[in-house]
């Protein structure tokens, strides 16, 4: 029985990808290698919908990228605002109290989205030199409106440097880094771009690059855009060794992508999102989110299903969902349905669901919820 990995990340790898990564590893200077690497750096630019930008593939976590993205671009006397939809939200404002900058949060409720008239009374009150957005949140499934925040801030405050966390939305959803006038963005491998994780991927826009020449001090190496742009530019140049097999992979998923075209890309996320909604909801599952991302979903257990128990069961059926985190524990779970997933993976999953729940002592109308995913 195939296990189906559908937490939000990392997302199910294709024999296509696993066969990539494990090509033979040559020389991270090699002319055949420089080719594949350059190949995914333009891919990226375009996955991120930037011609501007200045992109970067380092091997690393997502996490890496949000340190790196906010290392190289604030001072330490620099004011941080943080637009919070979730857990990883807030994660900024930690990674700014680990490097002694005083930052701010406006946090929304769970599911819901922070409103431009918060944006607004904080930006009233003070001068913020960074604000960031977290475009999906891994936690509650919001997906921010990145294009208005972005379109107030550059109006309100112009010098204000625009920072996204795009981990669970590149690739699965539609960004525009140069239109919305974004600064920062940086995702990783293993979410809707269908890779094993272990890399992530930034862009700079001019003023990012230019604040980071500007810094009166650094606080990381091996994260210092600066180090890194002489590589990025040229790849025989050397900083550190790259992930030479997972440069690889992540070409080949790229090459894969394009191939069918970054917007039916897109489109295909909105439907896997829409179908597995309209049948949960038959089930009896509520949708945590008001503006829910299309590429995961948090579903509210119906009275009597214990979650512990719920993802045990599942998983012995081949099926993995993941936890929800902090005051959502207990009460909803995470799936995703992003990257190389299937509508049949989605449609067998859903079928175990229900076998669970009849386990459990409920019974629903199958036909009904199968003629709803269908729809």
């Amino acid at each position: 029985m195939k296990e189906l990995l559908l937490i939000p990340g990392p997302t199910p790898v294709s024999e296509e990808i696993l066969n990539a990564l494990s090509i033979e590893t040559i020389a991270h200077t090699d002319d055949r290698f420089v080719e594949i690497m350059l190949s995914a750096l333009n891919k990226t630019k375009e996955v991120f919908g930037t011609k501007t930008g200045f992109p970067f593939i380092i091997a690393g976590s997502g996490t890496l990228g949000m340190e790196i993205a906010l290392t190289n671009v604030i001072n330490e006397n620099d004011n941080l605002l943080v637009i919070s939809h979730g857990f990883f939200g807030d994660r900024f404002a930690e990674i700014g109290n680990a490097l002694g900058i005083t930052s701010e949060i406006i946090k929304a409720q769970p599911g819901d989205r922070v409103r431009l008239e918060e944006i607004k009374h904080k930006l009233d009150e003070k001068h913020f030199d960074i604000i960031t957005i977290t475009h999906v949140d891994t936690s509650t499934g919001v997906i921010a409106d990145v294009e208005e925040i972005a379109s107030f801030v550059h109006i309100k405050s112009p010098e204000t440097l625009i920072l996204v966390d795009g981990v669970c939305a590149s690739g699965g959803v539609r960004e525009e880094f140069d239109r919305w006038g974004v600064d920062v963005i940086f995702t990783g491998s293993q979410k809707a771009l269908a890779v094993p994780p272990g890399l992530t991927l930034l862009a700079f826009s001019s003023r990012a690059v230019e604040k980071r020449k500007s810094l009166k001090k650094m606080r990381t190496y091996y994260g210092d855009i600066l180090k890194w742009f002489p590589v990025m530019e040229d790849p025989h140049k050397y900083f550190a060794t790259p992930a030479v097999n997972m440069v690889y992979a992540l070409e080949k998923s790229l090459s894969n992508i394009f191939s069918i075209g970054l917007e039916n890309y897109f489109e295909k996320h909105i439907v896997l999102a829409r179908r597995i909604r309209s049948a949960m909801k038959i089930l009896g599952l509520e949708i945590l989110a008001n503006y829910p991302a299309p590429t995961l979903s948090v579903f509210k257990y119906p009275e009597g299903i214990d979650d512990v128990q719920f993802r045990k069961a599942l998983f012995r059926k081949g099926v993995v969902v993941a936890a929800a985190l902090k005051e959502l524990s207990g009460r909803y779970f995470r799936m995703g349905h992003m990257g190389s997933l299937s509508e049949e993976d989605l449609f067998i999953a859903l079928k175990r669901i229900i076998e669970v729940f009849e386990d459990l002592g409920i019974y629903t109308d199958k036909g009904r919820v199968f003629e709803a995913f269908f729809s």
